[in-house]
């Protein structure tokens, strides 16, 4: 086997021993660098070659479909670009790099020359990334042009007492692929060797043969050594890594013209950036292929594997309303038919758990489980809900769900809103309340009238002969006459004080009473309730309540208190929706016996409950020192 494959390499080497030796390869195309960072957008980087080795261009997007997980899908986007390559120029020292030509230059010294020539005629802005290695490792990675030329013109190793060796292809190889600066750059080797005696050469380049295509490394050969070591398996070994990573060959004894290395590097620099937009909606592993109309055929290039999670929006309900109070409108308290509001704006924010954000579809608002709102195009982070319908209060349980391009959902936990109704009072109490005003104007005047009548009456009725004579007896009467008086004395504090409305005389005989408490706790100034009946209503309705709390969290009839034994004060709620509570808890539905002291809560109305007589203070425990015994 061993010598049908030196014979089949000599064949190979006779068929070019003229000079050059490019590769004669078939079409090929590469798929390289997936990203899913802009899914469902998904971008990658495609090679495409002609047999020649050179890049086909010009193609369009039509021209191009990618199959993900073997579904084909149009390209999207294509476009050309023109990166830079890196190359690794690789010295093999040896004796015959240092033998000179008739003019007295070394060999080395003429490819030296060439390849300053060439490094100093690239533009100043030559993105392109140079180094140069020997067998001792690294003379200078990743430079410039320049700054490269400068270093291969410097570059004198003692070619006599160095020995060539296989070890350079590894530091040669390792230098190209351990960076990359830009996505897509392509990476060359230039290795300058001369003949090596090693028995095993040819099964040692076959591997590094493997490992640059796995790297997708091109790799270069001159050969540099004396005519008669053109045609021996140690050039067989070298043409044979070159052709099989798509690189060229070519052996330099004294005066051969040099390549133009342009036709070596020209084809790294360039490259298609290709993009689609997938319909994946399940994480894990994928595979994506790319099938290539090209002038001469179809190429397809292998499965590429690459990873995407991929997970459903997550709707979030921003700032829901705990509870709605529906009322007649402020200006007309008395409506029974128009309630307010009558809507009410609820507002989402929509994440994507995946960090992939996509275009939604579709978002839906649902109330008890029915769908109330929904938005088919923007804005989908609103909705109004229509409170028109609702005539009882209840707890309503709020629910989003958001549904992105790709068809995935997720709807939010429900969420509780109270939906409070305050119905307007009815009733003859209403009545006199609502037309208050027009009844005093019309009481007013009807009393006016009654007024001027009676005047009226009075002056007109004519008196009689014998009034007439009994007025002038009168008049000149001493008897008769008014007597001056002295004026009264104003009245003293305390008959100012029995002389203040009933209300403050019930508050003085209550036997407890109610404190109005604001916000902060303190007491509002001449806001209390006497509790001095036996039984006590609270409510928003005049005709159910005994005391009328004018607040939208208090229902018709709210709560009830009653006074027990002559002494305890029961306190209990009518299954309101705000609640009663005491000391900032709900009372129990048998009611709570008040003590005196207690912070007492009609929905959002706050009070403090007080006794005329409080019980007595416990008293503090006495501290009697002990004597120790004498």
């Amino acid at each position: 086997m061993r010598k049908s494959l030196l014979a089949l390499l000599g064949i190979l080497f006779l068929t070019g021993q003229s000079g050059a030796v490019r590769a004669q390869n078939v079409a090929s195309a590469e798929l390289s660098l997936i990203n899913v960072q802009g899914f469902p957008a998904v971008g990658a980087l495609l090679d495409v070659y002609n047999d020649q080795g050179q890049p086909i261009i010009g193609l369009q997007p039509e021209n191009i479909t990618l199959l993900e997980d073997g579904q084909p899908f149009p390209a999207s986007g294509l476009s050309e670009s023109t990166p830079p390559a890196q190359i690794v120029v690789a010295v093999n020292p040896g004796p015959a790099l240092a033998v000179r030509d008739g003019q007295g230059i070394e060999r080395f010294k003429r490819i030296t020359d060439m390849l300053a020539s060439w490094a100093i005629a690239r533009p100043l802005d030559s993105p392109d990334n140079l180094s140069l290695v020997t067998v001792t490792g690294p003379i200078i990675t990743h430079a410039t042009p320049s700054d490269w030329a400068v270093s291969i013109t410097s570059f004198q190793p003692d070619f006599r007492s160095t020995t060539p060796n296989v070890q350079l292809m590894t530091i040669a190889l390792n230098t190209a692929i351990e960076t990359t600066p830009l996505p897509g750059m392509k990476c060359a080797i230039l290795l300058i060797t001369p003949h090596m005696d090693d028995s095993n050469i040819d099964l040692t380049l076959n591997e590094v043969a493997q490992y640059a295509l796995a790297a997708r490394v091109r790799i270069f050969v001159w050969f540099v050594d004396a005519d008669l070591y053109f045609n021996t398996p140690s050039a067989t070994a070298f043409k044979a890594l070159a052709l099989q990573t798509g690189g060229s060959f070519f052996t330099f004894s004294e005066m051969e013209t040099f390549p133009d290395l342009e036709s070596y590097f020209a084809p790294l620099r360039h490259l298609y950036s290709l993009s689609y937009n997938s319909s994946q909606t399940t994480s894990g592993e994928h595979t994506l292929a790319a099938e290539i109309q090209t002038p001469t055929g179809t190429l397809v290039t292998e499965n590429q594997t690459f990873s995407l999670d991929v997970q459903p929006p997550n709707p979030i309900l921003v700032a829901p309303p705990s509870q709605i109070v529906r009322q007649a409108p402020p200006d007309d308290p008395f409506n029974t038919e128009l309630l307010l509001p009558d809507q009410q704006q609820i507002e989402i924010i929509i994440e994507f758990p995946d960090n992939h954000p996509r275009p939604l579809a579709r978002t839906t608002l649902y109330v008890d489980g029915q769908p109330t709102a929904q938005n088919d195009t923007e804005p989908f982070n609103r909705f109004v809900w229509d409170l028109s319908v609702y005539n009882e209060s209840a707890e309503h349980t709020l629910v989003v769900e958001a549904v992105d391009s790709l068809g995935m959902s997720k709807a939010s936990m429900g969420t509780p809103v109270v939906l409070t109704i305050v119905r307007a009072p009815t009733g003859s109490q209403a009545f006199l309340v609502k037309y208050r005003t027009p009844i005093a104007i019309i009481s007013m005047s009807a009393a006016g009238i009654i007024l001027i009548v009676i005047l009226f009456s009075g002056r007109l009725r004519v008196k009689s002969r014998t009034e007439r004579r009994a007025a002038r007896k009168h008049k000149v009467d001493p008897v008769t006459q008014p007597v001056p008086i002295q004026q009264a004395e104003t009245p003293s504090k305390r008959q100012q004080v029995a002389r203040l409305p009933w209300t403050r005389d019930r508050l003085r005989n209550a036997p407890a009473f109610f404190t109005r408490l604001g916000p902060d706790g303190e007491p509002i100034t001449d806001n209390f309730i006497p509790l001095v009946e036996k039984e006590i209503t609270f409510g928003a309705d005049p005709i159910q309540a005994t005391y009328v709390l004018d607040y939208p969290s208090i229902a018709a009839l709210h709560a009830r208190l009653e006074r027990t034994d002559g002494k305890d004060y029961l306190l209990t709620d009518n299954d309101t929706i705000a609640g009663t509570w005491v000391n900032y808890d709900l009372i129990p539905k048998d009611g709570y016996i008040l003590k005196h002291g207690d912070v007492v809560h009609f929905g959002q109305l706050m009070y403090r409950f007080s006794l005329k007589k409080p019980p007595a203070a416990e008293a503090e425990p006495k501290i009697i020192p002990m004597v120790p015994a004498k």
